[in-house]
């Protein structure tokens, strides 16, 4: 079980967009900035405390959170003993290898989409 673990563990540092170096949010940026609008639209007390707490999250660490919120909207919540990547799997239906194919061509965040998007 242990060299499972780890290969998922592996696929889970490639889910994230490819940035430039020199750019730490990259294509992220728009949704840090779009999170930080909707808060400041409803009110919310302390936006610098969230803008702290996105940029110690980073990029990657949003997009988990998204993608771990996603799935958890549509019934597939993180068990302890599983990552991110075998519950993405599981709500897709598909096993690791085809998972790890998915991301490969850069298909997950729309195979998610497909996935539960409502008919009509």
């Amino acid at each position: 079980m242990k060299p499972i673990s780890r290969r998922l563990e592996k696929l889970e540092k490639i889910f994230t967009p490819v940035v430039e170096r020199n750019d730490v949010w990259g294509e992220m940026a728009k949704f840090r900035d779009q999170l930080v609008r909707l808060a400041e639209q409803r009110g919310t007390p302390d936006i610098s405390q969230l803008r702290e707490e996105l940029d110690a999250m980073g990029p990657t660490g949003l997009w988990f959170e998204t993608v771990r919120s996603y799935l958890g909207e549509n019934g597939f919540v993180q068990d302890p003993s599983e990552s991110l990547a075998e519950t993405t799997a599981r709500a897709l239906r598909i096993d690791s290898s085809e998972l790890r194919i998915c991301m490969e061509q850069g298909r997950l965040g729309g195979a998610l989409l497909d996935r539960f998007r409502q008919p009509g």
